[in-house]
């Protein structure tokens, strides 16, 4: 079982951290105040899931990954600026296409790191309604955190970043996919 922490602060923020052998859920003041139980209860359910299938593994994994990218881009393009010299003497050419790989490796490299990050949320949610029974609680308490998110991304930023360049799957989709499962559940 993972360790639990509370986290003093007023915001509304649920995390996991850790790997299978020592798992931890933190959970802020704000989230635990401002939830209600069965909200709660879908919140904690999605972090379980993620400490159940080592997403944070994963996605170290995929850090790791993306900064070795930018790091091989990096020696690459410094190779790169010292072959051009060398190659407009000799009258050998440099490809192109491996000129803009090395430049926009990393770019890549960090946008499929955020796709997997969005497809490792939705697979979260599934699993804490797998663990709950209760697709509306998850849905409601994704709700209120977007309430509070977008009140502070709008003073600070006046907009949203678009979706492909998030970590999270927009919640409103977030939402239609637990609602949906709930629909299959009445059906069944």
């Amino acid at each position: 079982a993972p360790n639990l922490y509370r986290v003093a602060t007023p915001a509304l923020n649920a995390f996991a951290a850790g790997d299978r052998d020592q798992p931890a859920i933190a959970l802020t003041d704000g989230l635990l105040t401002g939830l209600e139980p069965r909200e709660l209860a879908g919140v904690v359910a999605h972090e379980l899931a993620h400490v159940r299938a080592s997403d944070v593994w994963v996605m170290t994994l995929a850090a790791v990954v993306g900064r070795m990218t930018a790091l091989m881009s990096f020696l690459g393009q410094m190779l790169l600026f010292i072959l051009i010299p060398v190659s407009l003497f000799t009258g050998q050419g440099v490809p192109l296409l491996a000129i803009v790989l090395l430049i926009f490796a990393p770019s890549i490299s960090s946008l499929l790191q955020l796709a997997l990050s969005r497809t490792r949320e939705f697979d979260a949610d599934v699993a804490a309604v797998e663990l709950t029974g209760d697709p509306r609680g998850l849905a409601s308490a994704l709700a209120k955190l977007e309430r509070q998110q977008i009140g502070w991304m709008q003073r600070v930023f006046m907009a949203r970043a678009p979706s492909w360049l998030q970590s999270h799957p927009a919640t409103g989709e977030r939402i239609r996919r637990l609602l949906e499962i709930e629909r299959e559940q009445a059906l069944a």
